[in-house]
This record gives C-alpha cells, structure tokens and sequence, in this order.
C-alpha cells in the first residue's frame, strides 16, 4: 500500500507539472516568431562558407510556389533555358577569335586598366568583412563593430532589417539583431554591394538603370552558384557566392574606362554591358573578364578567383581539356558558368522578356557529362532557391 501511494503521488506531481508548463507556454514554443516565416539563428549557430547553410540562410521567405506569383513560369523558363544551354542542335562554330588572351592585349590598354585600378579606393576592408561572415566562430559582437565602423552601411542593413518585408512590430536599433533578421546570405549580397560601389566611387548608382541592371544579375548569379555548388562534392559555397558576385566586375570597371579605338574607322563609344565580347575588343581592346582578371590581381584575390572570373565564358566554345585546369577548379568553373546562365533567365524573366531575348551561352559539349542534369535541374527548382531570389529582389528595393 505504502508504495502504491507513493507511485500515485508521483503521478498527480508529473501531471501538475506538465499542466503548469503547458498553461505557461504558447503554441510553439517561448519565442515570437518573425512575421516572415520563423526564427533567425544567432551568428554562432549559422553555418560558414563551405557549409550547407540552406536552412540559416532561407527560411525567412515564402517560396516562389505559393499560388499567385509567377513561380510556374519561371521554372518553365529555367526548365527550356538550361535545356538550350546543353543543346547540341544548331550549335554555333567555335569562335576563339572572340575572346583575347591577357598577352594580346596592348600595352597601352593594360596600362590604362591598371591606372585606372590604382586610382580606386583598397579592396582590402571588403575582402575582410566577407572572410569575418565566413567564419563560423566569427562572435556576433566582432562582426558588429566592423560592420558599425562603416556609418553607410550600417544604415542600410538597419533600414533592410527594418522594411516592411520584415514587417517587424517595432522599430529594430541594433545591428545584431538586424543581421540575425535578414541572414547571412542576404548580409553578404548588401556588403558586396556597397563595398564594391565604394571602390568604383560609385555616388549615382540609384540613378542609374544600367548599374542597377549589372547588380541585378550579379546578385541573382551569387544566388544561384550558391545552389549549384551542390552539383560537386566539397565545393566552398562562401566562395561560389562571391565568385558570382565578382564574375562580371569588368563591366562596372569598363564603365569608367575611357575608349580606346583600336582602328581609325572606330569610333569612341559609351561602354554598355549588354556589348558583345568581341564588340568589347573592337573598341575597346580588351573585354570584361581580362579587365576582371586584372583587378583580382591587383586586389590580392587567389589564383582560383582570379582564374575563374577570367574564364567565365570559355566553357561555351573551348574543349575543357584545354583549359588546363585541375578538377576542382574545372568544377568552380562549370558551376559559376551555370549559374550565370540562369541568372540571365531569371532577370530576362523577370523583365518580360523570356528565353528569346535572354543572352544564353550554350555549353560546349566536352563538358556535358561532368552535369548531372537531372540534379542540376532539381536544384533550379528548389522552392527555397527561388524563395531567396524573392527575397533579394525585396532587400534590394528596400535598400534603394
């Protein structure tokens, strides 16, 4: 009897004390959760470059699917426009004609380049902050103080932290909690972004449709590299978003550049972006990727960025084993190269003008059976990859 009457006062005590937390505790736990869609991990918790950070990095948006949006059409054109890109029907000739190697071009187009290179602001403080966001024991308090020793930038990541996309209850006054709401991923995009826009002295960029246009695809290709790195094995995903982001950072350079006509029948003409490669040459003599190529030198970057920007377009006409590069780097390539294609679907997409009119390379078919197609296909279409592209579509306009 006596133990009987133990084990059922044991009981009633078990049982008052689950009631007790349940009457204590709200639905879901004792945090409040974004209005966005969930809680945001500390600094700490989220994954650094090279780590499958996915879930830190995008679950503060509704996917791309959610009835009304134009979900469907977008993955339909990302669907046919990678189905174009590995097409070997009416596959243009190989044109290496258009591309200039570094040693063709003039001395005096180099010269040119890299003064205008050395009249830039240092691309160290940059390179810096982006390798602290790396670093999974970064403390949220260090990356707050470099990021608060930049008054610009800390007004916007506050601004973006506190948009309406956010639709925070009250108003948000400290950097670190606005960087544990917008995310790592969006953290980096609007850190490149002014960083890059300080080096080039860039004060009219709000105003300027084409810059804005340049960004635009750079930002959707981070995003999209960022993804398709999970097509290889152990590919850095720190480094594919800011091989996207850099990729085309020739043609933010070439804006700046006076023309060069490299015959007397040329003319000197306004640099725009939409140019072809061989039009970059023939007035201008060099294009945007040996222009990247000199800037990652001259900004210190590895052999690996510098080498991969500079090579961004030649898997659409060169066999890869004359590239001379090692497997992995062969794989950054093809990956970077990808996601470009689908960057340029995405904002042709997104601007109305569909597959037709978007600028897509076809992939040279030396290279075809190192994809997986199908996976590269289902990653394209993964609901939180298009979920990001909303979302940094929002923190852009909201960053104006």
């Amino acid at each position: 009897m006596v133990a009987f009457a133990v084990i059922m006062m044991l009981a009633v005590v078990l049982l008052c004390g689950i009631l007790y937390i349940l009457m204590r505790e709200p639905p879901g736990g004792n945090k409040k959760p974004l209005k966005r869609g969930g809680f945001r991990p500390s600094i700490k918790d989220m994954p650094g470059q090279g780590d499958d950070d996915r879930s830190a990095d995008h679950p503060s948006v509704p996917p791309y699917g959610d009835p009304g949006d134009s979900a469907q059409s977008l993955q339909a054109c990302l669907t046919k426009g990678m189905a174009l890109t590995f097409s070997v029907e009416d596959l243009p000739p190989e044109n290496r004609a258009s591309l200039l190697k570094l040693d063709d071009v003039g001395a005096e187009v180099k010269q040119k380049v890299l003064l205008h290179l050395g009249s830039l602001k240092n691309f160290d403080t940059l390179h810096k902050l982006q390798r602290m966001i790396g670093d999974p024991q970064a403390a949220m308090a260090e990356l707050s103080r470099m990021i608060t020793g930049d008054p610009m930038l800390t007004a916007k990541i506050l601004r973006v932290a506190n948009s309406p996309y956010y639709g925070m209850e009250q108003k948000l006054n400290s950097i670190s909690h606005a960087i544990m709401i917008i995310g790592l991923a969006n953290l980096k995009g609007i850190i490149y972004n002014e960083g890059i826009l300080n080096v080039l002295n860039e004060k009219s960029f709000h105003r300027d449709p084409t810059m804005q246009a340049l960004w635009q695809h750079a930002n959707y290709t981070a995003i999209c590299a960022s993804y398709l790195g999970y097509l290889f094995r152990d590919l850095n995903q720190g480094t594919l978003f800011t091989l996207g982001i850099l990729h085309d950072i020739g043609k933010f350079l070439m804006m700046k550049l006076p023309s060069l006509p490299q015959n007397d029948s040329a003319t000197a003409r306004i640099y725009s972006p939409d140019w072809t490669m061989r039009e970059e040459e023939d007035i201008y003599g060099i294009n945007h990727a040996l222009v990247g190529r000199l800037a990652l030198q001259h900004w210190g970057l590895s052999e690996l960025m510098v080498e991969t920007v500079s090579l961004h377009h030649v898997p659409a006409y060169l066999h890869r084993n004359e590239l001379g590069l090692d497997h992995e780097a062969l794989q950054y390539l093809l990956v970077l190269f990808l996601a470009d294609q689908a960057a340029c679907l995405i904002a042709g997409e997104s601007n109305g003008a569909g597959i037709r009119d978007a600028p897509i390379d076809r992939l040279h078919p030396s290279y075809h059976g190192l994809i997986d197609q199908k996976k590269l296909q289902q990653l394209l279409l993964d609901r939180s990859l298009l979920g990001q592209l909303r979302e940094a579509e929002a923190i852009a306009r909201a960053s104006m």
